[in-house]
């Protein structure tokens, strides 16, 4: 019964930071078009201008160094791996968080990726890495990921610490304005293309185009790149529902984009 309630308290808890970022309807509504509304708007962002909007290249550096120095000694050199729920719950908890596991599967669950609270509720002093388990492992990986990316780099921006950080299918354009989701982020893109595996994806010369209402648009995912996630993390996203689909491809958009920009922008 106590891990029941367990379990209660923290999909009660993550649904609460689902209400606190305006997500929290439980109605059936097609989530995904959404998320393609938000693909659409990421493949015409310019992240190399957005990079340099939030970070100078010195600044980027110092978000990697942090990284490296608490949490991943050899980021942007190798992959970061995936890891059961236990290796997680280990990890977090070396870095002086608890980690906890939600299972919100129903369609508007399925909008929380995770989240980070710098300080727990009610007599829990310890920050909080929180995941849901209702994804793809390898989505799971990424949102633990970027919940260590916030805490590691938590100590640059001087964080509120009542304020929640959740990781959601969409708002990756607001992550491009805002320069405490953005250091995260950083951190899962090094993380899933190291560099030599980024130099090969996103050569300047040869980058991919795709016809978008009819015009000419540099594509955010190239076959290599999905063809990499697939064989690297097991995340293929054709063999996927359409929701779960249409939601990674919004991260991968993201994240793929992203780390083309550190490349090309800073040569990270």
């Amino acid at each position: 019964m106590a891990g029941k309630n367990r379990i209660s308290s923290i999909d009660g808890l993550a649904g609460e930071v689902l209400v606190h970022a305006g997500q929290a309807s439980r109605k059936r509504l097609p989530a995904f078009a959404t998320a393609r509304e938000e693909i659409t708007r990421l493949e015409h962002r310019e992240y190399g201008r957005s990079l340099r909007d939030c970070f100078a290249r010195a600044e980027v550096r110092e978000i990697v160094r942090e990284a490296r120095a608490k949490a991943w000694p050899h980021l942007n050199r190798d992959a970061v791996r995936l890891g059961s729920m236990r290796e997680f719950a280990d990890r977090a908890y070396s870095l002086g968080a608890d980690f906890q596991v939600a299972k919100m599967s129903w369609p508007s669950g399925l909008a929380l990726f995770g989240f980070y609270l710098k300080l727990g509720p009610g007599s829990q002093k310890r920050p909080i890495i929180c995941v849901n388990a209702a994804h793809h492992r390898a989505v799971v990986g990424t949102a633990f990921a970027h919940e260590v990316g916030h805490h590691v780099t938590a100590s640059l921006f001087g964080m509120r610490a009542q304020s929640p950080l959740p990781s959601l299918y969409t708002g990756y354009e607001s992550h491009l304005d805002d320069p405490l989701e953005l250091a995260a982020d950083i951190a899962v893109s090094l993380g899933m293309y190291p560099r030599k595996t980024a130099l090969k994806l996103f050569p300047e010369s040869e980058n991919e185009t795709v016809e978008t209402n009819g015009q000419p648009t540099k594509s955010s995912t190239p076959a290599a790149a999905l063809e990499y996630v697939r064989r690297e993390y097991g995340l293929d996203l054709a063999s996927l529902p359409t929701q779960k689909r249409i939601q990674y491809r919004a991260a991968l958009t993201h994240f793929t984009k992203l780390r083309e920009a550190l490349l090309h922008e800073y040569d990270f």
